[in-house]
């Protein structure tokens, strides 16, 4: 077995912490009552990694595992740079900082026959790990049809079902219907209990409304499962914010949407929002989403020229460029993270799309109140000084 990859990061990010204004007041209670995120820092892993004969990078899911102390990393190769699969690693994790990425093992996903991937048959994006710790659910934006899947693995990457859905987000000749491409299940997220798993369109399905524009935001769906049952049990509209700026240039590209998901222990969902504008950057929000008192549109094949009520959401705190100083990438995954010092934390990681021109796999580490019963508690890890809470916008 070929060993493995450590990379190291020099540590001393946390400084920029007192650059950055102090929270408006009253944002964390906007938000539920969640304590503003404490920046620790950051590690960048540097291009064309080779992990296995692979090339680690498009990391789009990120689940921890509290028993091994392992991250479970997946990629979003479409099968094209290797086979479809997922890395276990371990992050070097305390109050400075991330200190480096210990990458333990590559798992090849394979499909409920059996069979591996073909190129461009696969598009991995979302990952979670079971609470059983015996298997994992992901998802695929599309097949080579334009088909969405979520599949149920084992933990050697071998999927022992999928989860069957409804009709709606199945593409139709002539693009009348069913997710767009490259807009699929990009977040899923699963309940404490691991009783319901939650999958989220990055932009509305195609008879349901427009993508994300500069003027409008995009209705995309949240479909709840009965893990027990396999069924459907609720579908609810997450409207995404519009694009955040235009391109800097004329023909540039631009877009917004939905880009990962996590569940509170309080019934709650955090989601992420990932909004780029060529030559201007990225520009991540946190929103904190409450379900209650949302539309159930269970069966609706359509929600086009309906008055439908939407999931609430409220800003919990907002990633710009030049945050701590730094050059902030395509955030597409997170999980929560080990205790430290009996504080809950907070990883998230982004997708360089194998791009070795300005784009890079980098991770962020954030530390939460030990106060709020919302988040995980995870296992413990090193100590953590005191340190004022970072700002709601970073």
């Amino acid at each position: 077995m070929r060993s493995p990859s450590f990379v190291s990061l020099f540590p001393g990010l946390l400084v920029f912490l007192v650059a950055v204004a102090a929270p408006a007041p009253g944002r964390a209670a906007e938000a539920g009552s969640l304590p503003s995120p404490v920046f620790r820092g950051a590690l960048t892993l540097p291009h064309n990694l080779k992990v296995e004969g692979t090339t680690f990078g498009g990391i789009s899911g990120l689940d921890y595992d509290a028993a091994s102390d392992t991250f479970y990393a997946l990629s979003d190769d479409r099968a094209q740079r290797g086979p479809a699969r997922y890395y276990k690693l371990r992050l070097t994790l305390d109050a400075d900082g991330i200190h480096g990425a210990n990458i333990a093992s590559m798992h090849v996903l394979t499909s409920p026959d059996g069979g591996q991937f073909s190129e461009g048959d696969i598009d991995p994006e979302a990952l979670r790990l079971a609470a059983s710790g015996k298997h994992l659910y992901w998802s695929s934006e599309s097949n080579q049809d334009g088909t969405p899947e979520i599949f149920v693995s084992n933990l050697d990457g071998s999927a022992s079902r999928g989860l069957s859905l409804p009709d709606a987000y199945l593409p139709k000749a002539h693009g009348s219907r069913g997710v767009r491409p490259n807009l699929g299940f990009e977040a899923i997220a699963l309940s404490p209990d691991n009783k319901r798993l939650y999958a989220i369109t990055e932009n509305a399905l195609i008879q349901d409304g427009s993508q994300a524009t500069l003027y409008a935001g995009s209705l995309s769906r949240i479909i709840v499962f009965d893990l027990t049952s396999g069924k459907v049990v609720a579908e609810y509209i997450y409207e995404t914010d519009p694009i955040f700026r235009a391109p800097a240039f004329p023909l540039g590209g631009a877009d917004n949407g939905v880009s990962e998901a996590l569940a509170l222990a309080d019934g709650r969902l955090l989601v992420i929002e990932r909004s780029y504008a060529a030559g201007v950057g990225n520009h991540i929000v946190i929103y904190v989403v409450t379900l209650d008192n949302a539309d159930d549109i269970s069966g609706l094949e359509s929600i086009a020229d309906r008055d439908v009520r939407t999931v609430r959401k409220t800003p919990w705190f907002i990633l710009d460029e030049g945050a701590f100083g730094l050059d902030l990438d395509n955030i597409e995954a997170a999980s929560f993270g080990p205790q430290i010092d009996g504080h809950p934390s907070l990883v998230l990681a982004s997708d360089d799309n194998f791009n070795p021109l300005g784009q890079v796999t980098q991770f962020l580490l954030f530390t939460l109140s030990a106060t709020a019963p919302a988040f995980p508690a995870g296992e413990p890890s090193s100590d953590l000084p005191g340190s004022e809470p970072a700002p709601s916008h970073l």
